[in-house]
């Protein structure tokens, strides 16, 4: 496989899980996936500015829902999660568009930014010139044709699994305590450590520290020393019961922030023109040097991605083109982790714990 038809192979199952996800949480399309993972709002919507640059009529309804529900996004921890410059491009150029067209709007673009003077395409695949640039984006420098907001996006369902992100920051704000909760009720871990917490939850961790001993003081969670590091863990049974979910439907965590940002790399070295003009063996090296950097960060989220050292030479690259094909399954696929029960944990470490609470 050349490296245009993986790129064009990428690009559709990539726009093709973004449809899906967004359709779940009320943008006007139709799935029929019904996924149980829980979302990550910022993150899909950082992965989704980049995978609509194939798809022009998703990114303008993305836009559209992101004017809709302005008030359930955090604009702080969509910049936490911007890894590089052209991230923090895209999302600022969201929020300016979106400031643009709703005056009374919380969201307000980076305004530390020069113009650049020589814009470039948003749109990958489009030909035309852009005649009546959208003034927003192209201060960020994209050009974007101008369009208005569709207006037929609506609310995320909340009763899903996968808006309870939304639910959750509809019960007790936008911010860390939202997301610190949604962690640790959606998480396959028994107590997890503050890092891990931060990590997931995408803001600073002494935000993070305070939170959690917040909620420590307050009585939802709980927190235990072993071997000299501090763990925290939440009675998800009282919550199941106050927010109606049982232990079959209840959302499950994946690590999207992870995912999202190593599926945008791989998205951009794809999109590298330059790749088209490299033998056979130059592409193989580029992409066993690329598969290099990308297998811990996907080693980390529970994705296998080929290792370097699996063929030699030229062998490597239809290696590579397995992975990510495996890579992409994986990342579509709902593994429908359950959550530990409480009385899963073994009794000696409950034990352990029990005596270690503070």
């Amino acid at each position: 496989m050349k490296a245009s038809a993986l790129r064009d192979s990428v690009t559709r199952e990539l726009t093709s899980l973004a449809w899906d996800q967004w359709a779940q949480l009320g943008v006007l399309a139709d799935t029929e996936r019904q996924d149980r993972w829980s979302a990550d709002p910022e993150a899909l919507l950082l992965f989704t500015l980049e995978a609509g640059r194939d798809d022009p009529r998703l990114f303008e309804e993305v836009l559209d829902w992101l004017l809709t529900n302005e008030r359930l996004v955090s604009v702080q921890r969509l910049r936490n999660l911007c890894a590089d410059d052209e991230d923090r491009r895209l999302a600022d150029a969201a929020l300016a568009w979106v400031g643009r067209h709703e005056p009374r709007s919380r969201f307000v673009a980076s305004r530390t930014r020069r113009r650049p003077r020589n814009p470039s395409p948003l749109f990958r695949a489009s030909s035309r010139t852009v005649r009546d640039p959208d003034e927003a984006f192209l201060s960020f420098g994209f050009l974007k044709p101008a369009t208005e907001p569709s207006g037929k996006s609506g609310s995320p369902p909340l009763e899903k699994p996968i808006s309870f992100a939304f639910r959750m920051r509809q019960l007790v704000g936008v911010g860390s305590r939202s997301e610190v909760l949604r962690y640790l009720l959606t998480t396959s871990s028994p107590d997890v450590s503050a890092q891990e917490v931060a990590q997931a939850a995408a803001y600073a961790k002494r935000n993070i520290n305070e939170t959690l001993a917040a909620l420590v003081a307050s009585g939802p969670v709980t927190t235990f020393l072993t071997t000299n590091e501090r763990r925290y863990r939440l009675n998800r049974e009282p919550w199941g019961q106050l927010l109606g979910l049982s232990f079959e439907t209840w959302p499950t965590y994946r690590d999207w922030p992870r995912l999202f940002l190593l599926v945008r790399r791989l998205v951009r070295w794809l999109s590298d023109e330059r790749l088209k003009q490299l033998s056979p063996y130059l592409l193989a090296s580029e992409a066993r040097t690329f598969a290099d950097e990308l297998e811990p960060g996907f080693a980390f989220a529970g994705v296998a991605f080929p290792s370097p050292a699996n063929a030699p030479g030229e062998a490597f690259w239809p290696v590579f083109v397995e992975g990510v094909e495996r890579v992409l399954a994986s990342v579509r696929t709902d593994p429908g982790q359950g959550l530990p029960r409480p009385s899963s944990l073994a009794p000696a470490r409950r034990a352990r714990a029990a005596g270690r609470e503070s």
